[in-house]
Order: C-alpha cells, then structure tokens, then sequence
C-alpha cells in the first residue's frame, strides 16, 4: 500500500547506519535543541517505537500542524505511527460515518494521502486505526440501519455510548455488520490511503454482543472479519503490517469497562502483530513468542506520567515485546453528550491537553509539557533503567540548557502533576479549566480534601510563577508563561471556590 518513494521500512537501515554523534546530532537538530543536549542511545531497545494518536478526535489539526506532529515523532526516533481514522474520512459508500465528523479538518479536505506520504519521506510506517464493529463512524451505521445493533447483557439493544462520537456497536454475526466491515475498510486501505503500511485493528475495549448467535462466539464472529481483511491486505503487500489483539487466539478470561468476556481459542498467523494494554489485554509470552511483532501500550505520555512511562518501556522489554507505542493522544472535538460524568463540558470545544493558552487549531505537541514527555519517551524506550539522576539531566540539559537546576525540573514535574489532576480522556485538569471546578462546586462534587488541594497547587503554579519571572532560558522561560496562565485563569471569584 506504498507503491513508489521511500520504503519507511529503510528507516532502521538508516539510523542504524548512523554512528552515535551522527544519530544524536540529527535528533537535536530537528527538535532544535542545544547541541549535545539529549544523550539518546544509538541502539533503541525496541525495534519499533511511536505513538499511538486519535487523528478522528482532533478535527481542528490541519495538514500543516499533522506534518509537524509527524517530524518530531520521526524526531523521537518513532519507527510506527497509528492514526485511528475511523469515522475522520469522507466515505463515498457510507456517507453516515463521518456526518458526525463534518468539521474534521480530513473530512472538509482529505489530506490523509499527503499526510502519508510526510510520514514516509520521514522515515515513519502509518497504521491506519478502528476498531470492528463499533466506535467512531462504524458505530454511526444503526442510524440508517437500527437492526444491526448488538444486544446486551440484558438481552435488548445496547444503549448508545461513544467518546466524541456517539452511537451503538454492532453485532459481528449479522452478515450485513460483516459486508458493512468489509466494503468501509476496504474503501479506507485500498481507495482513501493505499500507501498506507498496514492496518490497526482494535478490538472493543468497552462491549460485547450478547445475542443468541454471539454469545461465547462473540470473538469468533469478529474474528472471520479480522482474518478476512487481513489476507486482503496480504494479497496486495504481503510485507505490510496488520495489529490485531489477543482476544483471538488466547482464551484468556477479558474484563472490559462493562462487561466481562472469554477470549476465543483460533488458530494463530504469525504474520500478525499483537497488540497489549493495561485494560483489556494481557500479555500472552506463548503468543508472542510466535508473532511477528508485540507491540505494548499504556497511556503514561497522554498523562505526563513519568513513573509508568518507565513501567511501561521495562513491562514490554521485560515481555519480549519488540516496540513500545503508547497513546499521546489529545481531543479537539465539541462533546455532544455528557462524558466521564462532566454536562459542563457539553457543548464546548475540548482543549488539546488543556491548553488553553493556545489558538484553536494550534499544534500542542510542542508545547514544554509535551516536549518534556517526549524526550522523556525517547530515552526511557532507549534504556528503560536509565537512573532518575541521569534521566533528569538529560531532561535539564534538553529543555533547560547546559545551565539547568534540579528546580526547574521539580518544577516541571510538578506541572505535570498540576495538568493531570482530575483529567480524564475528555476531561482536562481541574486547574486548566475554572469554570468546570464551579460546576462540580455547585453539583456537590467539590469536597474539602479537592478545595485543599488546588488550593495547594495554585499557591505552587504562583510560586514557580515568581521564581521563574527573570527566567534566561527558553524552557524557564516556558514554565513561567504556562504558571503565569494558569493562575490568572484564577481570578478572585473563581478563587473563592477553593476556600
């Protein structure tokens, strides 16, 4: 699915044609850092690295700020990409999917073809992302066709349920769920973006069909699509790469967000790569022992989590995983319902990691907080032991000069701690966003022990705010206009809910 250009496939040729000096000097140049800045180790852990990104849930991203987003995960020596584009194309065949998505910046203007070939030139391989048989634009179907819906639990049709897009997952032994699956992401691999280097296929981390016909088979079912459009893929480019789940082949006991659920005992490809999470797929050493790939996730970067970024790089490791692809996925879409219990945000545009400092549209990932994780994500993927003595120096001397303090990333690491109190995939933290923290004030959700503590991290942003006001650095620099931000969002009134 790449015919012509650059083989993405030359990139661990190329870097490891590199000599240290060379493959650091070009790492610092592109994210243009002080020369010498990052120590990052010339023979990666991991075979492959990247990040897994939601590109159908931040619809104000255009091409231009996509292709930086690509050069500095090409930057962070990112060998993979997943782009989860269901629902985020202008589908000919099944215009529902993306009516939701009206906006998206990909469906006004289908960059996703440039946006690849970027990628390529980059050194970078793109996955396309969706999930079987629901989630975002697959999950829009039962608004033309209501009796595909899956059947819960309870044994009527499953309730509507979604993270930006809204709507009800299907049921995979229905043969029309199964022609529907099989002609839209035909339509996406082969006529949108056939050089794309294969496909991401997620398996439901949230439901499962408890019709007659699913019941124990449920996996089974979704399991004749998966091995179907695979050897579709195959026949075209056998060298590309197709991500599946364990759920196929492990039997294993599957506790997901709402239902609980046995995994199906098939017979395993070895061309597929596996995939694993913290929440709905364990790791599987017999699996990956046969698979051409294992590839790891958590969502540590998307939290500015230090402590399980480095879980997560010596986890993998530890399993034999070969790659490591964490989300660092942010949302830019207008919820439409109530999400993760918060109607205040209904309505309003949410803001790329709370950011709000930024202009709609604006490119996130190169923001200090990003920045840091990033680099964070680079070296720990290169050795994921590395000391926190020597991790923080690397971080100083890359965002701070060769001049850092052990202060500034105190303070750093307190930002993050300040961004990601109370965040949830569509809900940015408490202190980014006063006026959500009055509407739980006046919902009863605000109790004493959340007052005292964003009452001690605002006293905390005003501090690092001050010490940082005559900052000389670019990156001291940074915190003191983030902090600064942060505690003027807080005027009086809003203030006052802390008391």
């Amino acid at each position: 699915m790449n015919p012509g250009g650059i083989d993405p496939r030359d990139n661990a040729a190329i870097v490891a044609s590199m000599n240290r000096r060379e493959f650091v000097a070009a790492v610092t140049a592109v994210l243009g850092l002080p020369a010498g800045g990052v120590a990052a180790e010339a023979r990666p852990t991991f075979r492959q690295r990247g990040y897994y990104l939601c590109f159908m849930r931040m619809p104000t991203f255009g091409l231009s700020v996509w292709k930086d987003i690509l050069d500095d995960a090409a930057a962070d020596g990112s060998s993979h990409i997943i782009l989860w584009m269901g629902g985020a194309f202008r589908s000919k065949r099944f215009p529902i999917t993306w009516q939701w998505a009206r906006d998206h910046a990909n469906v006004k203007a289908d960059f996703g073809r440039d946006l690849i070939a970027h990628a390529h030139r980059r050194g970078l391989q793109v996955l396309l992302g969706f999930t079987p048989f629901g989630y975002d634009g697959v999950n829009q179907l039962p608004l033309e066709k209501p009796e595909l819906k899956a059947v819960g639990s309870d044994g009527r049709p499953v309730s509507e349920f979604g993270i930006g897009c809204w709507g009800w997952n299907l049921c995979p032994a229905k043969a029309e769920s199964q022609r529907f699956m099989r002609e839209y992401i035909r339509e996406m691999a082969f006529e949108f973006y056939p050089e794309a280097d294969g496909l991401f296929i997620e398996s439901s981390d949230y439901a499962i069909c408890h019709c007659p016909e699913c019941g124990p088979k449920f996996f089974e079912h979704e399991f004749r699509f998966v091995r179907a459009v695979s050897e579709e893929v195959w026949a075209r480019r056998p060298g590309d790469t197709v991500v599946v789940y364990p759920h196929y082949f492990s039997g294993a006991k599957l506790r997901f967000s709402f239902a609980e659920a046995t995994a199906a005992k098939l017979p395993f490809d070895p061309r597929w790569t596996l995939f694993f999470t913290p929440h709905s797929a364990a790791l599987e050493p017999s699996l990956i022992a046969q698979a051409r790939g294992a590839w790891w996730w958590n969502e540590a970067p998307t939290r500015f989590d230090v402590a399980n970024l480095r879980a997560g790089a010596q986890k993998a490791r530890d399993a034999n995983c070969s790659g490591y692809l964490p989300s660092l996925e942010c949302f830019s879409y207008v919820p439409v319902q109530t999400e993760f219990g918060e109607p205040w945000l209904v309505g309003r545009r949410q803001i790329p990691f709370g950011f709000g400092w930024l202009p709609e549209g604006a490119n996130p990932y190169r923001e200090l907080p990003v920045r840091a994780i990033r680099l964070l994500y680079r070296e720990l993927t290169a050795n994921p032991d590395l000391s926190d003595e020597e991790l923080k120096a690397r971080l100083g001397r890359g965002l701070f000069g060769t001049e850092w303090s052990p202060d500034q990333i105190e303070d750093l690491f307190e930002l993050f701690r300040v961004l990601n109190t109370d965040r949830d995939w569509s809900v940015p933290g408490a202190l980014t966003t006063p006026g959500l923290v009055r509407n739980r004030a006046e919902r009863g959700k605000l109790d004493e022990k959340k007052r005292a503590l964003l009452r001690g991290q605002l006293a905390g942003l005003r501090a690092i705010a001050a010490r940082h006001r005559d900052a000389t650095s670019d990156g001291a620099k940074e915190l003191h206009r983030i902090a600064q931000w942060l505690t003027e969002q807080w005027t009086p009134e809003y203030a006052a809910l802390l008391d």
